[in-house]
């Protein structure tokens, strides 16, 4: 491939077939800065189980194909989400000080975004998060980023099934109690007892604490830990305290769970009625929250019961691998649930340092004490390399006088809940202020349109009885609701059309049997069954509409399309044609596909692929900020 036909690409690089295995492993040791040996060695077999980045390409002070770069000094970052690992603020500050790596040897500036689209786009997420390139679970692949460009090009995506810390165990930012927010002092005294996590002894309400010194007993200075008995975070309750029990689908919960979701994540009601309230928010991680096991994420109850005997802290009885577990209950010999205790955890800081650098343009060194070395390794006090320098320096240039004064971020702020000054041993109470967002008034809450297509020069989202319109200005209007504009149709719409030529809006919906509608201005003909078009009787869905010349429209139902000739309203003879031997590059399992400004859009959850005429892929991008403008 040219450089030019690289580019036209999302580059996100993954492991190369090699021919020959012992050539294979040479090429690997010599990417890692091991000896070539071309056999499965020890230090290879080591270096190979060690985590790493997930952007495999790799030479000393190399950057990517083509010098992508950045051609604005001042580069902009959002942080879209968190990881319940970590303090908001303790995050912000990782990511903050991995910019200042970069911007210390280097004319760039960077600057915070709290809404719209940035350069770099952060994110958080787990497995299969929405990206053609899926994370691994814990180990492995730590994180992976994108080299600078439109759309998904420079975002930075971290796996949240790691245990993400500063790299030498969990730090806990407090709050209530009189510490006013310092961190937790590991271990502490209290009551003549040495504590190295966050305890409930001393209360009666189950709160979590830590001292902020190394001794409680003399300094009295104490705060809580993170708690869904506290606050929660996300969500739609403006961080309320989980309410236990809650109902949620008619049945009873006393703790956080992960029941009605499918990226893990735990949740919990913030009113004791999730079903009526639909109010909720995520569980922060406590500090003894368990790994893997079969009670992922949550915290170890101490003491727990394992063959007849009390255990206070975590173990490795019954284990012969050495790894250290607890139960999550009191009894492990009744419930039998438990999960592996936390380690020191992967440095937030180290890793974004290292994927900012592929934000920026540098690939992969092969000086293992590089920064951008792709094996992960804890350094305590880090400075930057001069392989890491001299890649950097040679796609933006030295940096030259005084510190340059970036934009100021223009954001909301809202006022801080003082803490109080409870003891352990007394019970602190909080107020929250509970805030719904309700999805068909907000279309930047909303994760997957219905439909959407671009009607009257316009581009609509539909959604549950609801739909928004972009102008061609950028400017987002709505909610409207679909049956003041088209009484005849049902709340939720599959997808639709506007014909060139007529003007006339086709719209298909559907649930026991399909059919289609079709509005020429007020009038309205319809429902139709699909049969009457030509298509299968059977099928359950039209996922995307494309206008095409000469009267033509291309369906598309999964790995499948058709091509509709409007005039005759018949499917033309040779169809259904299968997807990938036209649309290649792009999601088969696309829930919504369109024509906008000349471009063909395929999405699937919270990312679109844009085809041009040439049926090749030019971008790729999130729907919320690029085409919606959240």
């Amino acid at each position: 491939q040219t450089v030019q036909e690289k580019r036209k690409q999302p580059h996100r690089f993954g492991l190369q077939a090699v021919v020959s295995t012992s050539k294979a492993l040479k090429q690997l040791q010599k990417q890692l800065g091991l000896e070539e040996t071309g056999s499965l060695d020890q230090p290879t077999i080591d270096a190979m189980k060690q985590p790493r980045c997930g952007v495999p390409d790799i030479r000393n002070y190399q950057t990517f194909t083509g010098n992508l770069k950045w051609d604005n000094k001042d580069v902009t970052y959002r942080i879209l989400n968190y990881s319940p690992d970590m303090e908001a603020s303790l995050t912000d500050d990782a990511f903050a000080r991995a910019f200042k790596v970069w911007s210390d040897v280097t004319p760039l500036t960077f600057r915070r975004l709290y809404d719209g689209t940035a350069d770099i786009m952060i994110s958080f997420g787990k497995a299969d998060h929405g990206d053609p390139y899926p994370f691994d679970g814990k180990d492995g692949l730590l994180a992976h980023a994108y080299p600078p460009g439109e759309g998904i090009q420079g975002d930075a995506h971290f796996d949240d099934d790691e245990y993400w810390t500063l790299g030498s165990g969990p730090v806990i930012k407090t709050s209530y109690g009189n510490a006013e927010g310092a961190t937790c002092h590991f271990p502490f005294l209290f009551e003549g007892q040495s504590y190295s996590t966050c305890t409930t002894e001393g209360r009666t309400d189950g709160l979590p604490w830590c001292a902020t010194t190394a001794d409680y007993d003399k300094d009295k200075i104490f705060g809580f830990c993170p708690s869904e008995l506290l606050s929660t975070f996300g969500g739609n309750s403006n961080e309320a305290p989980c309410v236990f029990p809650f109902v949620f689908q008619g049945e009873k919960y006393d703790s956080c769970t992960t029941d009605g979701r499918t990226d893990g994540y735990r949740w919990c009601a913030t009113t004791a009625n999730y079903d009526t309230d639909k109010q909720y928010g995520f569980c922060p991680n406590r500090d003894t929250a368990v790994i893997g096991g079969n009670s992922e994420g949550e915290p170890c109850q101490f003491p727990f019961t394992f063959l007849g005997t009390q255990y206070s802290s975590c173990t490795s009885e019954g284990r012969s691998d050495g790894k250290l577990w607890c139960a999550t209950t009191s009894n492990y010999d009744t419930d039998k649930k438990w999960g592996f205790c936390p380690d020191g955890g992967y440095s937030l800081f180290l890793v974004a340092a290292h994927e900012f650098g592929h934000a920026l343009g540098l690939d992969h060194s092969n000086i293992k004490d590089a920064l951008m070395y792709p094996m992960y390794k804890y350094i305590e006090d880090f400075s930057l390399h001069e392989d890491d320098i001299k890649g950097i320096q040679y796609l933006y240039g030295p940096k030259t006088g005084p510190d340059p004064t970036p934009p100021e971020p223009q954001f909301t702020t809202s006022s801080p809940i003082l803490p109080t000054k409870s003891t352990p041993s007394e019970k602190t109470t909080t107020v929250s202020t509970t805030v719904h967002v309700d999805p068909s008034k907000d279309a930047c809450q909303i994760k997957e349109f219905d439909a959407i297509t671009e009607i009257q020069e316009e581009l609509h989202f539909f959604k549950d009885g609801y739909y928004w319109k972009i102008s061609n200005k950028r400017e987002r209007k709505g909610p409207f609701l679909i049956s003041e504009k088209w009484p005849a149709l049902p709340a939720v719409i599959n997808t639709a059309f506007e014909d060139q030529l007529t003007k006339k809006i086709y719209f298909f919906a559907g649930t026991l049997r399909y059919f289609f509608w079709v509005y020429t201005g007020n009038e309205v003909f319809g429902p139709r069954k699909i049969e009457k078009l030509g298509l299968p009787s059977n099928l359950d869905r039209v996922d995307g509409a494309v206008q095409r010349k000469y009267g033509k429209v291309l369906l598309f139902n999964g790995e499948t399309f058709w091509r509709l000739d409007v005039k005759a309203q018949l499917i033309d003879s040779g169809y259904p044609k299968f997807f990938d031997s036209y649309f290649g590059g792009v999601p088969t399992d696309s829930h919504d596909v369109f024509l906008y400004k000349g471009f063909l859009y395929f999405c699937r959850e919270n990312f679109y692929w844009r085809m041009n005429a040439r049926r090749q892929v030019d971008r790729v991008g999130y729907v919320k900020y690029d085409l919606l403008k959240c």
